[in-house]
Formats: C-alpha cells, structure tokens, sequence
C-alpha cells in the first residue's frame, strides 16, 4: 500500500474512532443521582445470557446496588412492598413445565406464577429496586435469594421466610434502617401476622371484612368491617391520585388484639380433608381505616390496614405508606402490558425467562427514578429517551412510563453494539 495512502487510513481511522468515543461519552446518562440503578441495570443485562452465571450470582451481583439505595434513603425505615402475579401463556404451547389450574367448567389458566418483593421509598413513593423475586413452575420454585427454596409450600409460608431473608440482609448492611413490610389482603391470616411477630418483622397489611378482632376500648371482639364503619372518615392525609382523579387521603384508627385461632387444613389417614383450629399468642395491633374521598365526598375507596408499628408513626404517615404500595400494581402492569409485553416472551425454559426478567425489573425501576426527579437533568434524560422510543406523545405530556422503558432498551442495546 502507498505509504500517503497508508497515512491517509490510519488518520482517518484516528478520527472515527475519536467520533465514536465522543459519541459513546454523548450519549451515557448523565445523571450521578441515577449511577446505581444504571450500572445495575447494565450489568444485568451484560451477564443474564452467561449460563455459567446462576441466579443467585446474577442477583447478588446486581443486590449490592440495592444495599446502596437502601443507605441513601432518608429516615428509620424503608418499604417492601410483596405481591404475585400470574404469567398467562395458555397460547404458548412450547414452554415447559407450565402450571394448568382449572376452575369451575371447561376454564383453566395456564402459566407461571410470579411473586416479587419492591424496595419503596417512604418519602415519596418511589420504587428503588426488586429485592427479591421467584418464579414458580410445574417442576420448580426458582428464587434470587435462596437456590433450594421448599415448592409445597403456601404463598404466606415462603412470604414469611423470604421476610426474615430480607429483614437479616437489611440489617447485615444498614443495621439503622427498618423494613415495613406491605402486603395486600391475602395476608390477612393471623398465622402469617404470629410468625412475622415472633421474627420482629414489622408488617402493615390489608384485611379482610369478616374476620374478628379484639377492641381495647370497647372489650369486646367485633368484624373487621362493622369496626371499620364506626370509625369516622377521621383526619385528612393528602392529595392522591385514584383512577385517574385527584382524590383526598382521609384515615382513622384504633387499638385491637387479635386472639382468633388460625386455621389449616389437614389431610386424614382417609384422605378426607378437615380444617384445625389452633390458638396462638395474641397479636397486639393497629387497625387503621385509610378512606379515598373525591371533591363531592364520595368515598370511592376503603382500605382497612393492620400494623405493629409503634405509635411513634402516625396513623397519616402509615395511610400513605400502603398508598405507596400501589407502585407494584403498575410494576407488574409495565411487566405485563404497557411496557415489556412479558406475557409475549417465547423463552421456551422458565430459567431463560426468569433471567431475562431480572434485566427487565431493573429498567423499570430506573425508569420509576427517572419519573420521579424533577431536576433539569433528568428532564432532558426523559426527552432523549422518549426520541430513542420514536412513541408519540399526546399533547401537551412529555413522556410516559412505556416510552421510557422503550426507549431505555434501544439505549442498551446501542451501548452493547458501541462496545
């Protein structure tokens, strides 16, 4: 090759690549509040196709992130809120190990049955990360935080294990912070709230209607409900935002025992099966009644909460907290349906799918930090992230959820291929 032409190559070859470094340096998200959730959501997604990397190691990889997040929260305590969602592929008739539930009729669901525990900030609601997540099949339990996890077992038996696994790390890395853990009405099981006593778990959960419960100021057990409705509306929390409208939060509460015994079913030398009642220690709680009541003072929501906190947190703060839980609704509906379509995956192992979901619930959750900064600097984040989506927006509305997860994902994908 002529020597000037040889020049020429590799002077030109100098310069491209300085173009591609400045544009790999462009384009890096510029956001040091949001460092933690981007490197975890890039390793993830750097290491989930390595099969010698199992799913404790994936998860423990990126879980040193979320003991950072943790730390940076401001105050005592810190919110997990749990729940499950069953993963739909009735369609899909190449995955294994599918779980077949059949109900009344010709009707049965086909899939997997999903259960997440979401790290929240309690100052204002944001998601921080998913601190631990299982995915249960036919054949297998598989889990992020422990490798043989037993499979016969309840929802509320395993929940209370993977409490006191999360409660111990808490406190192996920020021994000042405190878990609340937040779950929804399939907790109302005064089994569930003696074992989550007896670790000194903290709990604030949602109850049924008919369940009984001891009143101290009265002295005498009374439904769920009935003591619900003699409660008056009570104090006003703040604004919220329920089904679209601007609401107000209004809460009351009241000091309760809860002595009842808890049931379970058991299978007889017959096989026939009977229920057993068994006593247990009494559960000293709060029965709190958070109330959403729009401007003309309809109550459009009521929510009764069960909690052992101290009274050191109001019965306000403890209303807006499980508000907060609502977070994991959308969670699982950006999962499912306006954000990844994860009903949709054709992983064929549920192995494959579980990793690629990891990467998936770290975009989300650095996408709900994103939504939630109101600096400039996020602002023109979320304006790159939605062009990368090429979605449209509607008037007057500068980005939606969906939008920047779609467009975080080109951003990733661009990444690797720059790299």
């Amino acid at each position: 090759m002529d020597k000037r032409l040889k020049k020429r190559v590799e002077s030109l070859t100098k310069e491209n690549m300085k173009i591609a470094e400045s544009a790999v340096k462009g384009i890096t998200i510029p956001l040091s509040a949001h460092k933690t959730q981007m490197s975890a959501t890039q390793a993830a997604w750097r290491l989930y196709n390595n099969d010698r990397i199992n799913l404790q190691e994936l998860f423990g990889f990126v879980q040193t992130q979320s003991d950072a997040l943790i730390k940076q929260v401001e105050g005592e305590y810190v919110l997990v809120a749990h729940d499950w969602s069953w993963l739909d592929y009735k369609t899909h008739n190449s995955k294994e190990d599918l779980i077949v539930v059949k109900s009344k009729g010709d009707t049965k669901s086909v899939g997997y049955d999903l259960q997440t525990s979401l790290l929240i900030d309690p100052n204002n609601g944001s998601p921080l990360a998913p601190i631990a997540m299982n995915l249960k099949t036919s054949k297998n339990l598989y889990s992020t935080y422990e490798e043989n996890l037993e499979y016969n077992q309840t929802h509320l038996q395993e929940l209370s294990k993977r409490c006191r696994y999360i409660d111990k790390r808490v406190q192996d890395t920020s021994p000042k912070k405190q878990i609340v853990h937040i779950v929804d009405r399939e907790a109302d099981s005064v089994l569930f709230m003696r074992q989550l006593q007896k670790q000194d778990a903290l709990f604030l959960i949602r109850v049924k209607d008919n369940a009984k419960v001891y009143q101290k100021a009265k002295g005498s057990e009374i439904k769920q409900k009935e003591l619900a409705k003699t409660l008056g509306v009570g104090q006003e929390v703040c604004k919220v935002r329920y089904r679209k409208k601007t609401a107000r939060l209004f809460v009351n509460e009241c000091d309760v025992i809860v002595t009842r015994d808890h049931s379970k079913t058991v299978i007889d030398q017959e096989g026939k099966r009977r229920i057993v009642k068994t006593p247990g220690e009494p559960v000293d709680a709060r029965f709190i009644v958070s109330r959403v009541v729009d401007e003309r003072g309809e109550v459009l929501a009521t929510w009764m909460l069960m909690s052992n906190l101290c009274h050191d947190i109001s019965a306000q703060t403890l209303s807006r907290w499980y508000y907060f839980r609502w977070n994991i609704e959308s969670y699982f509906k950006l999962l499912k349906t306006t954000g990844f379509n994860l009903e949709r995956w054709q992983q064929e192992t549920p192995l494959a799918l579980f990793k690629r979901l990891l990467v998936v619930s770290y975009a989300i959750v650095l996408v709900y930090s994103l939504a939630y900064d109101d600096t400039e600097e996020a602002r023109k984040v979320r304006i790159f992230l939605v062009k990368l989506s090429g979605k449209l927006m509607e008037y007057g509305k500068e980005y939606t959820l969906p939008a920047l997860l779609s467009g975080l994902w080109v951003f990733l994908r661009m990444m690797d291929m720059l790299e």
